[in-house]
């Protein structure tokens, strides 16, 4: 009964308060001092008036119903008439039942009294210590708990002073609690009665709602971490299905161990465990505080047993489970939301496997490369006239592990060259597609051109990003590339009449007529 009192002390300004004064009467018990303090004389010394002292005094004049509602009262001594709520012959001095009134307040404010009569108000310390001081009072505390559990506090003699003296409390009486709760059994505490009931079948308690509370308010119910069983509440670990570090686990529900190594399953009140291990291709991860085996991208399954549903995320992949055959296939580079697109391999060059992120041929009907940021980041051209795949292709492939980098190139000597970078990585839009990462240079292509352009941002003729205030070179040269102050290679320059591009630098002409840029994940062997 304890913990039950001191959860309605704890909870009773939080729901519904109600505090209510009235003038002790003739039958009551008092003390020798309060006798010489009742209704005949005051502790201030104030004249009569013809304004009723307190609710008591406008129910007496009243005596045929009951008083309620705002009324007018003038306590001796105070300086002039106010309103006030009474219920009976009690004056309300005090009723709180919602947020809607902000009970934070100042010293001023709770000397004057705040809020609405008829509705949630402090009638204000100036006012009760007015009251108090007149005869002794009884003071009464109605309280409704959050559960709708309801009862009520009287103390027999309440009385404040002035404010000089800080409105101290300087009699209250002895209190007498009347709660209207039921006496319960052992393990049972008073509560409010709940049609659905945890037990160790149902210990959420959402399944077995039969329990028919009628116009029960109050009732014994368990305390907490106890549930039903039978009639009698019983400690969770007691349960039958209770696993240590877990707790009980539902009649026909199963429980995975936080590392996906044992499996328990309770069938009527009888717990089963067995131990197991998740599938090779899959992980033991948890979710929303609950363990199980989850298979791996590319796979499908409980997690005991998954089965492969790749995601090529490039051509590499292609080539190991798909086909060694160069060509255009589909992929989807982890990360990518954009749904699956489609790109050229190269699957015998230098052991195949390569993503081609652009090609130039000198042709008639070649591709322009004159093109906006916008174009760029989306890609453009075809395979057979040339095309750049799109910055946000080779930013998203080139981020989702190491990538190397090839560029086979012909001159116009007609003599093939390549330069290869074991690394190349490319950043975000946001970043304006720098050039981040760039590994170490070998090849036939003599001169490691593109390292010049290393940690250099895209431009292109709308978006001058590179390293000069005076001169755009994307747009003077018609093109989309990574420029810094000027450049060692560009290998998406404008057209001439007998070249694609330059490599500075080559064992034969700078000038070349077909390029073709790749990637692939970097081997580790």
């Amino acid at each position: 009964m304890r913990q039950f009192v001191m959860e309605l002390k704890r909870k009773l300004f939080r729901i519904f308060f109600l505090c209510l004064l009235a003038a002790r009467q003739s039958g009551a018990e008092v003390t020798q001092d309060d006798t010489a303090a009742d209704s005949d004389t005051s502790y201030f010394f104030y004249q009569d008036q013809s304004y009723p002292r307190d609710c008591e005094d406008i129910q007496d004049q009243c005596s045929t119903k009951n008083v309620t509602g705002a009324q007018v009262i003038q306590p001796n001594g105070y300086d002039a008439p106010f309103w006030v709520s009474c219920s009976g012959d009690w004056t309300v001095i005090q009723r709180r039942s919602d947020g809607l009134i902000d009970f934070s307040r100042s010293w001023d404010e709770y000397r004057d009294g705040f809020g609405f009569i008829n509705g949630n108000h402090w009638l204000g310390n100036e006012k009760v210590a007015h009251l108090t001081n007149q005869k002794t009072y009884e003071l009464r505390i109605d309280f409704e708990t959050e559960s709708g559990l309801t009862g009520f506090i009287s103390y027999g003699s309440f009385r404040i002073i002035d404010e000089f003296s800080n409105y101290s409390l300087v009699s209250l009486g002895r209190g007498n609690p009347v709660p209207d709760v039921p006496w319960c059994s052992t393990n049972m505490i008073p509560g409010n009665c709940n049609r659905c009931i945890a037990t160790c079948a149902d210990p959420s308690g959402t399944v077995d709602c039969s329990n028919d509370c009628g116009d029960i308010h109050q009732t014994c119910i368990c305390p907490p971490n106890y549930l039903m069983d039978g009639t009698n509440c019983i400690r969770r670990e007691d349960c039958g299905c209770y696993k240590e570090g877990h707790g009980v686990i539902e009649d026909g529900a199963s429980y995975m161990a936080a590392d996906c190594s044992e499996q328990c399953t309770c069938t009527s009140g009888v717990l089963t465990c067995v131990g197991q291990s998740c599938d090779q291709d899959a992980t033991c991860k948890e979710v929303n505080g609950v363990s199980n085996c989850s298979c791996n991208e590319g796979f499908e399954g409980d997690g005991l047993t998954c089965t492969s549903i790749r995601i090529n995320r490039d051509c590499y992949d292609i080539m190991r489970y798909v086909s060694t055959e160069s060509g255009e296939y589909s992929i989807t580079p982890s990360g990518w939301t954009g749904g699956p697109f489609n790109v050229n391999c190269n699957m015998t060059i230098d052991g195949g496997g390569w993503t081609v992120i652009q090609r130039r041929v000198l042709i008639p009907s070649r591709q322009d490369f004159n093109q906006d940021w916008e174009t760029y980041k989306s890609g453009f051209g075809s395979y057979s006239r040339g095309f750049w795949i799109g910055n946000e292709h080779i930013h998203h492939l080139t981020n989702q592990g190491d990538y190397e980098l090839r560029i086979d190139m012909v001159n116009q000597d007609h003599s093939a060259y390549y330069a290869k970078y074991d690394l190349f990585r490319i950043n975000a839009e946001s970043d304006k597609y720098n050039m981040s990462g760039l590994g170490s240079f070998t090849g036939i292509a003599g001169y490691n051109a593109l390292s010049y352009h290393h940690d250099e941002y895209f431009s292109t003729p709308d978006r001058d990003y590179d390293d000069l205030s005076s001169y755009d070179i994307a747009d003077n040269y018609d093109t989309g590339w990574w420029y810094g102050d000027y450049y060692n290679c560009d290998l998406n320059t404008m057209y001439f009449d007998d070249n694609v591009g330059g490599w500075y630098n080559l064992p034969g002409s700078d000038y070349l007529i077909y390029t073709e840029m790749k990637i692939r994940p970097r081997k580790t062997n």
